[in-house]
């Protein structure tokens, strides 16, 4: 992918996202606009749900990020530790 292309689909995304009815700029989004506006209360107790319900998800996110780090470590000691090949000389 080139530049010109990335740089085309990021004005694309752009658009649509000004176009979104989350994206109002002050203005009431509608009530099925996103999934969790709807399913946020404000009592006490949801707050404290929602407040679980994130920790829940950074866990696993930090999960996820640790496991990717040890797979991209093992990966480069893969790497490093194959044996050269002789005929990939940069000089022929």
């Amino acid at each position: 992918m080139n530049e010109a292309v990335i740089r085309e689909r990021l004005a694309e995304l752009s658009d649509a996202i000004a176009r979104s009815p989350v994206c109002d700029n002050g203005r009431e989004a509608r009530k099925d606009a996103g999934t969790y506006l709807g399913q946020i209360g404000t009592g006490p107790d949801s707050v404290d749900d929602a407040l679980n319900a994130l920790r829940l998800q950074v866990k696993y996110l930090v999960f996820d990020l640790e496991a990717t780090r040890r797979e991209n470590r093992y990966l480069r000691q893969m790497l490093e530790s194959r044996p050269k090949r002789g005929d990939e000389s940069p000089g022929k």
